[in-house]
């Protein structure tokens, strides 16, 4: 599986579909690529859809909607909680926890080695959000020194675990390097996985002439497929509940 030694097909076999990560939790409905349509329980490490929220919240619960955990009323209890699932060996409750060493959060001091270190940890333990939160550090050179090898590699590790972002990125760099078949299949596997940005370079590698109408079409369908998976009523409730409280 040495992909730095050139061996794309097994880039190209892993991590195109969905996968039990990417659902929710609670309604086993696929999970929005959108961040904001979905919440980050650090009680379970689970990532659960606004619409299930939505749903407990009208219920009357404001506990966690999945393991019913209190939440935390300061920054204190909020950090011993994240630190508990990092002890506990969750991969995502270790990469939760480095994001918080990462940005400064729940009261903890920033500290960029501590979270590279956490990072890399969990990226050992199989995490996507880890290879790809080690690429964002090693190429904008935060707190480490800039290594181009190193985002690429874990650009396509987290690509191989089915990361759509780190999969366009992919596909936006050959592109960039004038790879334009590489590119397409990078940008088809993401497409296909809802990301609107892949969908839009097919589109603009159509009118250059660096993919064809069919490919366009099939990326199209793909990503409209993967957007029509992520759709309950209880999310589009959710959405329109949310607009109308940013509007007053």
């Amino acid at each position: 599986e040495c992909v730095a030694a050139g061996n794309q097909l097994v880039l190209m076999k892993k991590g195109r579909t969905k996968t039990e990560h990417d659902e929710c939790p609670i309604c086993s409905l696929f999970l929005p690529l959108d961040p904001n349509h979905s919440i980050f329980q650090s009680c379970c490490s689970k990532l659960v859809c606004n619409g299930c929220v939505f749903r407990s919240r009208v219920r009357g619960m404001k506990d966690c909607p999945f393991c019913r955990t209190t939440p935390p009323k300061s920054n204190a209890s909020q950090a011993r909680m994240i630190q508990k699932r990092a002890d506990a060996g969750d991969p995502a409750g270790i990469s939760n926890l480095a994001n918080q060493y990462l940005c400064g959060y729940s009261g903890l001091q920033k500290d960029v080695p501590r979270a590279v270190e956490l990072y890399e940890r969990a990226a050992e333990l199989g995490d996507r959000n880890a290879h790809y939160n080690l690429a964002y550090i090693y190429s904008g050179g935060v707190g480490v020194k800039k290594d181009t090898d190193k985002v690429i590699r874990h650009w396509e590790k987290a690509a191989m675990l089915g990361h759509t972002f780190a999969r366009h990125n992919l596909g936006a760099m050959e592109y960039q390097h004038g790879n334009h078949d590489l590119a397409l299949q990078h940008l088809m596997i993401s497409s296909k996985l809802g990301s609107k940005n892949s969908l839009d370079m097919i589109k603009m590698m159509f009118t250059n002439g660096n993919a064809t109408k069919s490919d366009f079409v099939e990326a199209l369908r793909g990503y409209q497929s993967a957007v029509e998976e992520t759709r309950s009523p209880d999310r589009d409730e959710a959405i329109q509940r949310l607009s109308t409280q940013l509007r007053r």
